[in-house]
């Protein structure tokens, strides 16, 4: 939403659309998950890992009022809902014991904009 590409904005609503929300999680969370479950003796079967579920309403929100200077348009999605139909839970993860570092969008997208920016992707 961002960097303003329309296929990849088009993607995050499709996936809004099948799975009820758009569930996120930040790539060292998502790593330090992996080696958590790796090394927990008890831990068997399948993991959702998120930390955030949220929608293209709010994450336009959220963008737009975080980064003004990369003009996120909102009214794209007057008419849509803000709040996620379905939460996607990662309670068998925390159950074991797993802690989120980055547990909001602020957190995730900080080190996101942040890299679109090293890459030259994104401006200052």
């Amino acid at each position: 939403m961002v960097s303003g590409d329309d296929a990849r904005i088009s993607k995050l609503e499709f996936i809004e659309r099948v799975t009820g929300a758009i569930p996120m999680v930040h790539i060292d969370d998502l790593c330090r998950a992996e080696l958590f479950l790796a090394e927990e003796k008890a831990a068997s079967g399948r993991y959702n890992c998120g930390s955030v579920n949220t929608t293209v309403v709010g994450l336009a929100r959220f963008l737009a009022a975080k980064y003004p200077q990369y003009n996120v348009k909102t009214d794209r999605y007057a008419g849509l809902t803000e709040k996620p139909r379905v939460c996607i839970s990662s309670a068998k993860l925390v159950k074991e014991g797993f802690e989120y570092k980055y547990k909001n969008l602020d957190g995730i997208y900080g080190s996101v904009v942040e890299y679109g920016r090293a890459l030259g992707i994104l401006p200052y």
